[in-house]
């Protein structure tokens, strides 16, 4: 026994925050990877061992609370010639309670155990900020596991830290797709969150909690005997398995303590209490027999999650820390390697609380001075997480929102709005309230994460604040923080988020900020939706000819000018300005590409398809930015508008009438929630609805009346396309085209294409 225990241009909002102050998030923790190493005082246990290599179930929990030897014993099936199957090893913390790092994280470690596993395409679908987990991310890794070449288990030791509700969600939509080429073992200290009735009366899940998990007088005494080298007789023996309850963890800290001792058979006698003084009793036995310069290391290192040697020397204040680690591991005394290079290190969980207790009675004044310690050491050398952890455990509310104005845009860019959230729930919302920095942050993770309520909640806090001056990211201003999120994210009616575009661009007149652009790309969009086209294209073309222009910025003046010349027919210049936008999305960082606001650029590469008469292509843009819109409810309602607008009319001419129907009333019920200001897009959905109608009404004589395909070659006729590209659209060959073309002009009293689109439109099939 152990220790117990698709298409996105360059970083867009980054450019706000200099590289070199934020610390990147998306690279994996490699420690985390590994399984615990044998050692040679781990009791063997055969039966257990032998339970769990023979389960073919999906899911397997093991859960007892701490000390009860579960990752011991998962890593001795891991181990056991009885096992023939591959393992993947996640050890979760509680940064991993977070879907934008867990997934990924998991990703790796099965990639790490089966090289033949595509992980990058796992990791593509990931690596976004809002990246669809149950409809592309998740269904890539079932199909991944289903090609397996062999099976494999994928262990996540530490399941309790998990308390998000979407990543319960999401290990459950892995758990019911699981192909039988994997299963999944949980290692938790408490009943996972998830739903497993089903998997439990299909058979389909193995339990091992703590009444399996305690040592029987056996395995008591093989532990004392390969820990102590002592050999209890059987009444002895009863009264530690009585006073401990087969708890493994009291086992092994009895057994450490018992190293040397002059009476096995008093120290057994004196050993009394309850659970709750077992750890401390055994812990002073332990720590007394070390040298003060041992527990004083162990107890100012306790309050590290990992550690490693120079984080120990800056912490604890020494330059032999290395040297201690060394002593500590050859001693056994609660010291766990993490990685195979024994770099990094962690202390058993239990010994780690009694260590931090004992540190809390005799030193109290210097806990938080040594976690602001650890807090400047991560921020320099290691990760942003625990850097903001440590600086709250330390109290430290100046240091955690500095941390945050440095890492927040490179987290929210890589998925992880969920951890910038979890940062300043820490600190409270008294605390961000008090705050307008923070709250600032507050305002900015909430619409990126769809939450009106909250975004409202912190709009207040903004715009009452007295705050004088730029914030830490460029933003000019609390003022114009407060109009970018309403012109950006607002759900008012378009009068509203025009007004507010229109006060960040007065605000945000730095040249040499990339909220310049910005602003601008924002009241662009805000001017084009209020039918005012001409602002418009003056504001988008200022937007990139800002020389500190940011991709967001950027992506939307191209999206804006591309959408008006294509409306124009202009539509060579169309094209280049919407492959300019798209080109922006495909170059920036994952978070983008998956993001609301990059659908402008895929809306505008649709309507150029569309104008050409490539309908098919058209459909799959158009409907992928709308799914990008659809994916946070909570947001401004102009850009899915502009979407709908577009596709109805496109499902319309290919005969998807009643999809087509569905988007216009989605359409109507914006306008009439929404009406301020809106009187241009009214223009546009009647103009549209009209024609809808004039189609219905309008009748052809029967001579010329067009048989449905017509209709369709009719409407493919207005674009560009061939007759043979025509015919590859619809898939059709070039002959049954020209026929189709034939009898269109025959019954419409026309002999050229010109023509036949002319009188086509007369008669409403436009």
């Amino acid at each position: 026994m152990s220790d117990p225990g698709r298409h996105g241009g360059d970083r867009g909002l980054l450019g706000a925050v200099p590289a070199s102050a934020s610390i990147t998030p998306g690279v994996p923790t490699e420690t985390k990877l590994y399984a615990p190493s044998l050692r040679k005082e781990w009791v063997e246990r055969p039966e257990l061992v032998s339970y769990l290599a023979g389960t073919a179930a999906k899911l397997a929990v093991v859960e007892a609370p701490a000390g009860f030897g579960k990752t011991t014993l998962v890593a001795q099936w891991r181990a056991s010639p009885m096992e023939k199957r591959r393992f993947a090893w996640l050890s979760l913390d509680i940064g991993d309670d977070d879907p934008g790092r867990l997934w990924p994280h998991v990703a790796h470690s099965l990639q790490r155990a089966c090289p033949e596993l595509d992980g990058d395409e796992i990791l593509r679908a990931l690596r976004r900020q809002s990246p669809d987990m149950i409809g592309v991310a998740l269904p890539t890794l079932v199909n991944e596991l289903a090609a397996l070449q062999a099976p494999v288990v994928l262990v996540l030791d530490d399941y309790h830290v998990i308390k998000e509700r979407s990543c319960h969600e999401q290990t459950a939509f892995l758990l019911l797709h699981l192909p039988q080429s994997a299963e999944i073992v949980l290692i938790s200290r408490a009943d996972p969150a998830l739903p497993v009735a089903r998997l439990r009366a299909a058979g389909e899940m193995l339990e091992l909690r703590a009444p399996e998990l305690r040592f029987v007088p056996a395995e008591a005494a093989a532990l004392v005997r390969n820990v102590a080298g002592v050999e209890f007789s059987d009444p002895d023996l009863a009264v530690l398995l009585e006073r401990t309850e087969g708890w493994p963890a009291g086992l092994y800290l009895a057994a450490l303590s018992l190293r040397g001792h002059p009476s096995p058979g008093d120290f057994i006698r004196q050993f009394s209490g309850d659970n709750r003084f077992i750890v401390d009793f055994l812990a002073e036995e332990v720590l007394s027999r070390q040298p003060s310069e041992i527990r004083q290391f162990l107890a100012r290192t306790a309050i590290l999650g990992r550690f490693c040697a120079p984080l120990c020397n800056t912490v604890a204040g020494s330059a032999g820390s290395a040297g201690t680690i060394d002593t500590l591991e050859r001693e056994n005394l609660f010291v766990v390697a993490l990685d195979d290079t024994r770099e990094w290190f962690r202390y058993h969980n239990l010994f780690a609380q009694v260590l931090r207790s004992e540190l809390t009675r005799s030193e109290p004044e210097i806990v938080p001075v040594l976690h602001q310690r650890a807090s400047g050491w991560h921020r320099l050398y290691g990760s942003a997480d625990e850097a903001i952890n440590h600086a709250l455990a330390a109290g430290d509310v100046a240091g955690v929102i500095d941390l945050i104005a440095r890492n927040w845009f490179a987290f929210i860019d890589s998925g992880r709005v969920a951890t910038v959230r979890r940062w300043l729930n820490s600190l409270g919302d008294d605390m961000v309230s008090a705050r307008p920095v923070a709250a600032h942050y507050a305002a900015w993770a909430a619409a990126l994460s769809g939450d009106p309520e909250s975004l409202q909640r912190w709009l207040h806090i903004i715009e009452a604040a007295e705050f004088d001056g730029s914030l830490p990211d460029g933003v000019h201003s609390m003022q114009s923080s407060a109009a970018l999120l309403k012109a950006n994210f607002g759900f008012d009616g378009i009068e509203t988020v025009r007004d507010a575009a229109a006060k960040a661009a007065a605000l945000e007149t730095d040249p040499a900020s990339p909220w310049q652009a910005v602003a601008r790309a924002s009241y662009a969009t805000a001017l084009y939706w209020s039918g005012d086209l001409t602002a418009a294209a003056a504001q988008a073309q200022g937007a990139l000819a800002s020389p500190a222009s940011a991709g967001l910025g950027r992506m939307l003046a191209f999206a804006i000018l591309s959408l008006m010349q294509a409306d124009d027919g202009n539509l060579a210049q169309a094209e280049q300005l919407a492959l300019s936008a798209l080109e922006i999305v495909a170059d920036a960082d994952p978070g983008l590409r998956e993001a609301p606001q990059s659908a402008l650029a895929f809306a505008a590469v649709g309507a150029v398809l569309a104008r050409r008469g490539r309908l098919t292509d058209a459909r799959l843009e158009l409907e992928h930015a709308l799914r990008l819109r659809r994916r946070q409810v909570g947001i401004s309602p102009w850009a899915t508008m502009e979407i709908l607008l577009r596709l109805a009319p496109l499902l319309l001419d290919i005969g998807d009438r009643p999809g087509a129907a569905a988007l216009f009333g989605e359409a109507r019920n914006i306008l009439t929630s929404l009406p301020d200001g809106a009187e241009a897009q009214l223009t546009r959905l009647e103009r549209l609805e009209q024609r809808v109608a004039t189609r219905q009404s309008r009748t052809i004589p029967p001579a010329a009346s067009l048989t449905t395909r017509e209709v369709v070659v009719l409407r493919l006729l207005r674009g560009t396309l061939s007759l043979g590209e025509i015919g590859r659209e619809l898939q059709l060959s070039q002959n049954t085209i020209k026929t189709h073309t034939q009898a269109i002009y025959r019954k419409l009293s026309v002999s050229t294409r010109h023509g036949a689109v002319a009188k086509g439109h007369e008669i409403g099939i436009s």
